[in-house]
């Protein structure tokens, strides 16, 4: 039995299974001998990177060759430039896969040798390829670009996995004054966020010299600018907002 998972959604394809026995004669010694064609099942895991610089429309996991290709993997929302998804394929260990998407352009790309392996794959725009291939094996980095518009001091920033009581390390740098600014990289996933429904959200968390704790939780993995604003400046409960300041 095969089963692909994504974002809580599962498919199952069938695999058929050989056996053979023998058996001796009730008059001789018990010795019954039984080979299989069975091989054994193992998980593929792959962290989906989406680096085509727009957003990925449609997205399949499926064995090569096979006329099926399973359900959009990324659904009706699809998955934003710059974004992350993480997939599961159950199959034997010579399975060969096929990995394809469709960006909202309408660009094509595919992939019809994955091995049921864990890797991180980057989905590569059209201009960026340096041959047929449409896909990296590698993870592509998530930078936020921190801008300090509180109006004062910021002591502390935090980015973490929603839920951890782990904030790890005081990421405050250049942001540290107000009107200054930083980039946090994220070079992967955390292994932290990967989950079989996905990858799940990070918060970030700071904290200015006069006491104001502002934090956001569902952060995403993606590449994008971020804002900390001061308490007073709030239109709702958000302390921070995904723009970056006037010049």
């Amino acid at each position: 039995m095969k089963k692909i998972l994504s974002l809580g959604c599962a498919a199952l394809m069938s695999i058929s299974l050989a056996a053979c026995s023998t058996k001796t004669s009730s008059t001789s010694a018990t010795s019954t001998k039984t080979s299989s064609t069975e091989t054994a099942n193992t998980t593929g895991k792959y962290t989906i990177y989406n680096a085509t610089g727009e957003s990925v429309t449609e997205l399949y996991l499926y064995e090569t060759g096979k006329s099926d290709k399973g359900d959009n993997l990324v659904g009706d929302k699809g998955l934003s430039n710059a974004h992350a998804t993480y997939l599961t394929y159950e199959g034997s260990s010579d399975t060969k896969l096929t990995l394809a998407f469709t960006t909202k352009s309408g660009y094509t790309g595919e992939f019809t040798t994955l091995s049921i392996e864990t890797a991180p794959i980057s989905l590569i725009a059209e201009d960026a390829k340096t041959g047929a291939t449409a896909i990296n094996f590698a993870a592509t980095p998530a930078e936020y670009t921190i801008y300090n518009v509180t109006g004062e001091e910021v002591s502390s920033l935090y980015i973490y996995a929603t839920g951890s009581s782990d904030k790890g390390d005081n990421l405050i740098a250049g942001a540290k004054k107000n009107g200054g600014s930083q980039v946090v990289t994220l070079d992967s996933v955390p292994e932290e966020l990967i989950t079989n429904n996905g990858v799940g959200a990070l918060t970030i968390e700071f904290t200015t010299a006069s006491g104001y704790t502002g934090s956001f939780d569902k952060l995403s993995y993606e590449t994008a600018p971020i804002s900390l604003i001061a308490e007073d400046a709030k239109t709702g409960a958000t302390a921070i907002s995904f723009t970056a300041p006037a010049n």
